[in-house]
């Protein structure tokens, strides 16, 4: 098949031949002298001016109908990308809004949690300061940090502080309880202030012998402290006792009164 620049070749050729081109100049809106066949030769010139032109165009239109197909395809994979981080982000927020559902649960229920806390420390603190007049003076020094700190309480202090506290006390008291204590004390007697030896038989009793063995006596606690009653006839007995509990003298059966 005859391309059209072939055929206009063509064309132009046979008028060419069929009528010599005149060689002289034609002026400017001058067209009494010019040729039918130059005018042919003019209309076929610009008809495949404008078939270049068109042909241009039209390669032009496909390299950008290419250049949009890509930008298209971009495009396409751009709202992909953006559909795919929608959904993450959606997916993200959902799990955002159970876990903050869940932390405001656990939220609450810690909050309840530490007002039956708190409400149980107070009893137990309230129950505990009544309760310190009965113990003995070695276990209230024993815990006496702990012990002031109860007595003069502090509204700021962190409920697991208070509740070690409690927790120290307690549980040398029950150990107290539950053991022979021998200690040396400094206490009045008949009006002098002398040094004894004092031995507690957990928190129910306590007998005391002096040095010299001359002063000897026994006290238990009620809810002012502890009492003590002065018995001089007692103190060999007082002393073998503790001496047994030092081990200075073999095992033996000791009568005190109780």
């Amino acid at each position: 098949m005859v391309s059209i620049r072939a055929y206009a070749a063509l064309l132009l050729s046979l008028t060419i031949a069929s009528d010599i081109y005149a060689q002289e100049k034609v002026n400017e809106g001058d067209t009494t002298n010019v040729s039918p066949s130059f005018i042919l030769q003019e209309k076929v010139r610009q008809w495949v001016d404008v078939q270049k032109l068109r042909s241009k165009e039209a390669a032009r239109w496909q390299e950008q109908q290419k250049q949009l197909a890509g930008l298209n395809k971009l495009r396409v994979a751009e709202i992909k990308q953006i559909e795919s981080l929608i959904t993450a982000a959606g997916k993200r927020l959902e799990d955002a809004t159970a876990r903050r559902q869940k932390l405001l649960a656990e939220q609450t229920e810690l909050r309840n949690t530490r007002i039956l806390l708190q409400d149980h420390i107070e009893k137990l603190e309230k129950g505990l300061l009544k309760c310190l007049p009965r113990l003995p003076g070695p276990l209230h020094e024993k815990v006496s940090d702990a012990i002031y700190r109860l007595e003069n309480p502090d509204p700021d202090r962190p409920l697991q502080n208070r509740y070690r506290d409690l927790l120290a006390i307690l549980s040398a008291t029950a150990a107290f309880d539950h053991a022979i204590t021998v200690t040396k004390e400094i206490r009045e007697v008949n009006g002098k202030k002398v040094e004894l030896e004092t031995l507690y038989l957990g928190l129910s009793r306590a007998w005391y012998v002096g040095r010299s063995n001359t002063i000897a006596g026994h006290g238990k606690a009620n809810d002012e402290g502890w009492q003590w009653s002065e018995n001089n006839a007692i103190a060999g007995q007082v002393r073998q006792a503790i001496e047994i509990y030092r081990k200075e003298r073999g095992p033996d059966y000791v009568k005190l009164p109780f």
